[in-house]
């Protein structure tokens, strides 16, 4: 074979030759270097986040990004519980699909692939659904680059008093976004980005 292929696929999955050099060295889950290597990386992704004051916490998860979803929505909602999901592509779906097969009630927002997701119409949903408890939503969709209100829906999510769930996958970091100030309530409200930050 003549070379590396570069891999222009939703991920990124094409990693540089620093990543790849740095992989080469294997270390132990017990390890002083690495439980330091991990929590300088948890310390990080929360001020990329603008988090870092102790409020909030970075969990990381060994997987791709559709089992980090499935992480959260498996272990934050409860089984006595409701999930909204706004849904405007691929992803959106795979969140319902994935809440569907866990056994979690979910109701689902469709919009087209074209445009972002309406706030308006999730307002709407969860004043007239009172067992509605979590919402979640996908920031960057993927399969079409359209970025949904995250800020406007978080804020609404707010003023409910639900938990609101964000797969920021293709847009942690990149794009800047007001975390605090989407979606948190109280100490005791989660405000959940998938393979990002859960506080």
């Amino acid at each position: 074979m003549s070379g590396d292929k570069l891999l222009f696929t939703p991920g990124p999955l094409t990693t540089s030759m620093t990543v790849k050099q740095a992989m080469l060295q294997d270390l132990g889950s017990r390890n002083d270097y690495f439980i330091g290597l991990v929590g300088d990386v948890r310390r990080r992704l929360l001020q990329l986040g603008g988090v870092d004051d102790g409020t909030y916490e970075a969990v990381l998860m060994q997987g791709s990004g559709t089992f980090g979803v499935e992480s959260v929505l498996s272990s934050v909602i409860p089984r006595d519980s409701k999930l909204l999901v706004a849904i405007n592509g691929a992803y959106g779906r795979r969140m319902a699909d994935i809440a569907k097969t866990l056994a979690i009630p979910v109701e689902t927002i469709v919009s087209p692939e074209s445009r972002p997701v309406d706030p308006g119409q999730m307002q709407e949903m969860l004043a007239h659904d009172p067992a509605i408890t979590h919402l979640g939503i996908i920031h960057c969709e993927t399969t079409t680059g359209i970025l949904n209100p995250v800020q406007e829906v978080g804020q609404l999510v707010r003023t409910q008093r639900r938990v609101f769930l964000v797969d920021a996958m293709s847009s942690f970091a990149g794009i800047p976004v007001d975390i605090r100030g989407g979606g948190r309530v109280s100490p005791d409200s989660v405000s959940c980005w998938p393979a990002a930050i859960c506080s």
